[in-house]
């Protein structure tokens, strides 16, 4: 009688773990954000455009002695507007000079200036050369 109790038990918590489980993943699946949209070929342009503009401003910024904080969000703003230039094609030179920025950030808080300068001019050609072909 107590082992037919127990399975009964078990039968229940068992399917009430089933069900319980079963209707989590539905309320996730139905909560599911929307597809970001990509980007147009304008709005890649205006990015692309925008990054080389923002890497003069950070390389110009360097050679004139401005100040690190300055210098560094010049770095930093040239990083996130990268981000948005979405052209399969060039990934790999996009993923290469945006790691020169990275770099060249490292550098400038290691007070390497001239290192700096020339991660700023190797990210700068790429952002160029990026144009170049789009």
């Amino acid at each position: 009688m107590v082992i037919s109790q127990m399975r009964f038990l078990n039968t229940c918590l068992f399917s009430l773990l089933i069900a319980l489980s079963l209707g989590a993943t539905s309320v996730a699946q139905a909560e599911a954000p929307a597809k970001i949209k990509n980007a147009t070929e304008a709005e890649v342009r205006q990015a692309l455009t925008d990054t080389i503009k923002t890497t003069e401003e950070a390389l110009n910024a360097l050679k004139s002695d401005a100040s690190q904080d300055i210098v560094q969000a010049h770095i930093s703003d040239a990083r996130q507007l990268v981000k948005r230039v979405e052209i399969n094609r060039l990934d790999v030179i996009r993923t290469r000079s945006s790691e020169k920025l990275k770099s060249a950030r490292q550098a400038l808080n290691k007070g390497e200036k001239a290192q700096a300068e020339e991660f700023l001019s190797a990210a700068l050609k790429g952002f160029q050369e990026m144009a170049k072909f789009f």
